[in-house]
């Protein structure tokens, strides 16, 4: 029974996980891609990526087809569980499936570091493409350093030698590469929580639009990859509604409303209008207020109330507002009216 049980762990353990360990470097590669060309097309190089996956499947197929080579494997990892670690499949062995693996990982990132530099160099005045640069360029870094470190592990296994030991003065490779991959792991995982936008992307530029006449006299040159048109209807939609008028009206709301994450909102916002949001909106409450400041709305409400009306929680808020997009007081204002 014992010999069952330890024949079961053992033919999990050394079989089904290799395939599944060497799919690892596909996503990561992917993430990276979709993120930097905002972007995801399959291309025929992709496929350099599943060499390490295809070799695992044939080694995992020869051991299966062929029932003396588990129970070889079965019991050397009974008879000798210091060295369970060195099992010999078809191909390759543990050890080397370790190192390839890792070693596929490392060219890839190489591979990725040119298209991600030049992706650093754009929009480095933007808050959250900062953030997004930021956390691309250290899980790149952790990623490597992890790599290297398998590699450099996976030598030291497949040579039966101590490289940790020779360069570093460290006893257990073993142990250091582990807890690095758990840390990895934790720190990868609790990033995104409390930055949401880094999951999210950010728009490219793609092929140039024609030049569409916008309100608020802003002519720029739209040049992303964001369906300018679909997103400048929602918007002209919203603005029709007044919806910019509710006190509570924010980037998040308003992106709810347009089914597209805050940070692409934002930027469109700013490429279109030159904007920022919070200007954005509050430009579009200025002109609603100034309708109803020349249609009278001040000679039998206060100033309070027009605040109010305009979507702003006090009258102080409110005015400087209006002086910041107007570039006269509320009061100055009403002055340059009554003069006409």
């Amino acid at each position: 029974m014992s010999r069952q049980v330890t024949f079961i762990s053992s033919h999990g353990f050394f079989l089904w996980p290799l395939i599944l360990y060497h799919l690892i470097t596909v996503p990561i590669y992917f993430y990276f891609e979709a993120v930097l060309d905002d972007q995801f097309y399959w291309k025929k190089r992709y496929l350099l990526l599943f060499v390490p996956f295809l070799l695992g499947v044939v080694d995992v197929i020869a051991v299966y087809a062929s029932p003396g080579m588990i129970d070889r494997i079965l019991d050397e990892a009974i008879t000798d569980t210091g060295n369970r670690f060195k099992v010999q499949y078809w191909l390759l062995g543990l050890h080397e499936h370790y190192l390839i693996r890792h070693l596929w990982q490392c060219i890839f990132l190489l591979a990725l570091l040119r298209k991600l530099r030049g992706f650093l160099r754009e929009g480095v005045s933007d808050r959250l493409k900062g953030t997004l640069n930021k956390w691309l360029v250290f899980f790149w870094l952790i990623l490597m350093v992890m790599s290297l470190m398998a590699i450099l592990h996976g030598i030291e296994k497949w040579l039966d030698i101590s490289v940790f030991d020779y360069f570093f003065g460290l006893k257990n490779g073993s142990l250091i590469v582990t807890g690095t991959l758990y840390l990895i792991v934790f720190v990868v995982g609790v990033i995104p929580i409390y930055f949401p936008t880094i999951l999210q992307g950010y728009p490219r530029p793609r092929k140039p639009t024609a030049t569409i006449n916008k309100v608020m006299d802003q002519v720029p040159d739209i040049k992303f990859g964001l369906d300018e048109v679909e997103i400048k209807k929602k918007l002209d939609d919203l603005s029709q509604k007044k919806s910019y008028l509710d006190i509570g009206f924010n980037v998040s709301k308003c992106a709810r409303e347009l089914e597209m994450p805050e940070h692409h909102l934002s930027y469109f916002i700013n490429q279109y209008y030159g904007l920022s949001f919070t200007a954005y909106k509050n430009r579009l409450r200025m002109e609603h207020a100034k309708k109803l400041i020349q249609n009278g709305f001040l000679q039998n409400n206060s100033m309070e109330a027009l605040a109010e009306e305009c979507g702003f929680g006090n009258r102080s808020s409110f005015s400087k507002a209006f002086k910041n997009s107007v570039e006269l007081s509320p009061s100055e204002y009403i002055l340059k009216i009554r003069k006409k």
